[in-house]
């Protein structure tokens, strides 16, 4: 395996924490030059540390303080490397995710045009427009790097991405609200097959998404779109929001609370198992994770119990 050096310069006062998360990694830093100001480290690494250890030491370091890694020089060739799918380098990885986490107008457009398309798909009962919202999918690059940010205690981007989600999240639905308003004062609304299959959530659309929050992290770690356009599909954010904006629209309070609610658990479980997938690509401990695990088990079991009794079933007018 290719071995690098990776250079760090740093503040005397930032250098026991940055100290600290190398050694924490298994590794020997070797101090080149300490000073009042300043002090220069170099840490010998293998190719699959460089990754997490340039994540790690990224929210430590100053504005004055840099770190730079060295390419190898040689390597021996491994079998089939060439045949091997490599992941996306870290930093690569972040850059997409950062950008994803950002509140735009291109985002806002996104969200209100899959919104539109949502509702005409749910009060028509034609799948294929429903379909259509789930491909555009404006939600999944904002949790999707939130779920990173929650790894790595990056507060930025935690903060920026929960601020695009919940954004979004709030467009939908109150866009959703607003076209039922107009929408039923010419033609009115009779909830069909697509809206009320997104009013009832149960333990299977737990399941469900579990899985594509862990293929959701693959998808992003790999740089595979066609995967990621899947996972879009099969989470499905933002249909239930607009049912949701719907039926409280139509007065249906227990409706809307079940699909807001499937909106809510869906996020969750892409968050958890996104998290997750994230933590095994980079090798970091994800105990950190636990009051995240802690919230979707409860969000669970509330799931169960609502749903054996019916909780959220449209009543007749």
């Amino acid at each position: 395996m290719a071995r690098h050096l990776l250079y760090v310069q740093t503040e005397t006062s930032r250098a026991p924490s940055v100290l600290g998360v190398i050694e924490d990694s298994g590794l020997k830093p070797l101090v080149l030059r300490s000073g009042a100001e300043q002090i220069y480290l170099v840490v010998p690494v293998d190719t699959s540390q460089a990754d997490r250890l340039l994540l790690e030491l990224k929210p430590i370091l100053g504005a004055e303080d840099w770190m730079a890694l060295d390419t190898p020089a040689w390597t021996y060739p491994e079998a089939e490397a060439d045949e091997r799918e490599e992941p996306t380098p870290a930093e690569e990885l972040e850059q997409a995710l950062d950008a994803a986490a950002r509140l735009h107008w291109g985002f806002v457009f996104l969200v209100l045009a899959s919104a539109a398309i949502a509702f005409a798909g749910l009060i028509r009962d034609d799948p294929l427009l429903v379909l259509a919202s789930m491909i555009i999918a404006p939600l999944m690059g904002p949790l999707m790097a939130l779920g990173f940010g929650l790894l790595w205690r990056h507060q930025k981007l935690v903060l920026r991405s929960a601020l695009t989600a919940a954004t979004g999240a709030l467009l939908a639905w109150g866009s959703a609200w607003l076209l039922t308003l107009v929408f039923n004062r010419w033609i009115p609304i009779q909830p069909e097959q697509q809206l009320l299959a997104r009013s009832s959530p149960n333990l299977f659309d737990l399941a469900l998404a579990l899985i594509t929050g862990a293929v959701g992290a693959y998808s992003f770690i790999r740089g595979q779109g066609q995967t990621l356009v899947g996972v879009m599909v099969a989470i499905a954010l933002l249909p239930p929001l607009v049912a949701s904006g719907i039926f409280s629209a139509l007065g249906k309070p227990a409706p809307a609370t079940g699909a807001l609610y499937l909106a809510t658990i869906n996020a969750a479980a892409l968050l958890l198992t996104a998290t997750l997938g994230y933590g095994v690509r980079f090798r970091v401990s994800v105990r950190r994770l636990w009051p995240l695990a802690v919230l979707l088990l409860l969000l669970g079991l509330l799931l169960w119990w609502a749903s054996a009794r019916g909780f959220w079933q449209v009543r007749p007018a």
